[in-house]
C-alpha cells in the first residue's frame, strides 16, 4: 500500500500543479480582457480617450503584477473612438519553467 502511494503521489501532485496553472492562465486571460473592456467602455462613455489607462488599471487584480496599459483616441468606422490595449505576463507557479507568455487584449469602442 505504501509503495503504491509513493509511486502515484508524484504523478498526482504534477496533475494538480497542471490544473492549477491552467486555472491561473485562464483567469489571467479573463482579467486582462475585462480590464481592456472596462477602460475602453469608461473612456468612450465619458468622451475622454485618456481615461482608458486609469480605468483599466483600476480593473486589474492585485495579484497580477507585470502588466502594461496603453490607450487613446482612434477611429471607428470613420467616427471618433477610443482604444485600450492591456498586456500582462502570465504568472507561473514554478519559476524554473522557461515559459514567457504575454496575454494581450485590445478593445476599441466609439465615443458616446
Amino acid at each position: 500500500m505504501a509503495v503504491e502511494f509513493a509511486g502515484i503521489a508524484p504523478f498526482a501532485l504534477f496533475v494538480i500543479f497542471l490544473v492549477f496553472q491552467a486555472y491561473i492562465s485562464s483567469t489571467t486571460v479573463e482579467r486582462v480582457e475585462n480590464a481592456a473592456r472596462t477602460g475602453a467602455r469608461e473612456a468612450g462613455q465619458r468622451y475622454a480617450p485618456d481615461l482608458c489607462r486609469e480605468r483599466a488599471r483600476a480593473a486589474m487584480p492585485g495579484w497580477l503584477n507585470t502588466y502594461s496599459i496603453e490607450g487613446g483616441p482612434t477611429s471607428v468606422d470613420g467616427d471618433d473612438g477610443v482604444y485600450c490595449r492591456v498586456r500582462a505576463k502570465l504568472p507561473l507557479l514554478w519559476k524554473g519553467i522557461p515559459l514567457d507568455y504575454t496575454v494581450t487584449r485590445t478593445v476599441t469602442m466609439p465615443l458616446g
